[in-house]
């Protein structure tokens, strides 16, 4: 039977510098020898053994390597940036006593979850994860539809607005008891209300917001917040902010995480050409793909599939079917809870 490459490298490193192979009684290359010829083990019975019970993830991570590597050349700089980068977070989490790095430590993790004994090793694996990553993100823009590119301009895109806000903020504090909480949020809401009151009588927006607002970063200008888009505001107030007509305010508060917001709409522009914004509404859409966690497993099995790969020793054709099926079950699982 063919050796293929994994095991090929495999018995390079076991001998290495060992002169002629010997060969066994059926003309098959010995990986280990006895002085009974008959006890020998052969290249095929080790390859047979491995690809059994451990070939299919390295297989996977060579398939990948090989893919990638190549149709990412142009990446070596920014593959190596990222690998260092993470390693050195990484090391700061392996630390003695003294606060000083622990390479042992490190190891021995890198030992127990991902069999791997090496920084080397450590270091193939997340040049290969920032490679995969790239591959998925691209896969994701490339498969963005002109038609679905359009719905979301048509349906999503907004222009700007300005608006300048009234924060009320409850007053209070984490040893509170629960009821003293809710009556700090009765009492912020009954302000937020008050507040609308004087703006409903004629009071200034602006002067209301330098008197009541516990937005220091900008009480004193009115509350002002200039322009912003979709994304930029927490969504309560993104949402109640972009229904108000011009010059109009909200004649409820807005309850969000911060507290109670009267809202005043200062501003709106109109919503970007669609050329202008193509390429951020393409990775938005690519962002919402990959949030499927099924996402990423059936890009890889494509981008695989488009390189030209078939696996061609049929077990472990069958084990690479059998581990996508899973993963994609998984993955499903995930998404789903």
């Amino acid at each position: 039977m063919k050796k293929k490459i994994l095991v090929s490298l495999l018995i390079l490193g076991l001998v290495a510098g060992c002169g002629k192979v010997p060969k066994l009684a059926n003309g098959e290359e010995a990986v280990v020898s006895f002085d009974k010829a008959e006890n020998g083990i052969s290249a095929t019975e080790l390859y047979n053994k491995i690809k059994k019970n451990y070939a299919l993830s390295s297989l996977i991570d060579m398939i990948d390597s090989k893919i990638l590597l190549e149709k990412y050349s142009n990446k070596k700089d920014d593959a190596k940036k990222y690998v260092d980068e993470q390693l050195t977070s990484v090391k700061n989490y392996y630390v003695d006593d003294n606060g000083k790095y622990n390479e042992e430590s490190l190891l021995n993790t890198l030992k127990t979850y991902y069999g791997i004994s090496t920084i080397d090793e450590f270091k193939t694996m997340l040049e290969l994860s920032y490679y995969r990553d790239l591959a998925i993100t691209d896969y994701a823009k490339e498969n963005v539809t002109d038609k679905q590119i359009k719905k979301y301009y048509d349906e999503e895109t907004v222009g700007d607005i300005s608006a300048k806000h009234i924060l009320i903020s409850p007053k209070t504090k984490d040893d509170m008891t629960d009821e003293e909480k809710k009556k700090a949020e009765e009492e912020a809401l009954k302000t937020a209300k008050e507040v609308i009151s004087k703006l409903n009588k004629g009071e200034k927006f602006d002067d209301l917001a330098k008197k009541y607002s516990d937005d220091e970063s900008n009480k004193d200008k009115g509350g002002d917040l200039g322009y912003f888009n979709k994304g930029a505001m927490v969504a309560e107030f993104e949402e109640a902010a972009y229904k108000l007509k011009l010059n109009k305010y909200t004649t409820e508060p807005v309850k969000t995480k911060f507290g109670y917001h009267i809202i005043l709409k200062t501003g709106e522009k109109e919503k970007a050409k669609l050329e202008d914004v193509k390429d951020s509404i393409i990775n938005k859409l690519a962002e919402e793909a990959m949030a499927d966690k099924t996402f990423a497993i059936n890009a890889m099995v494509e981008i695989r599939k488009n390189s030209g790969m078939k696996i061609e020793d049929d077990e472990l054709a069958k084990q690479y079917s059998t581990y996508i099926s899973n993963q994609l079950l998984q993955a499903q699982s995930s998404n789903n809870n």
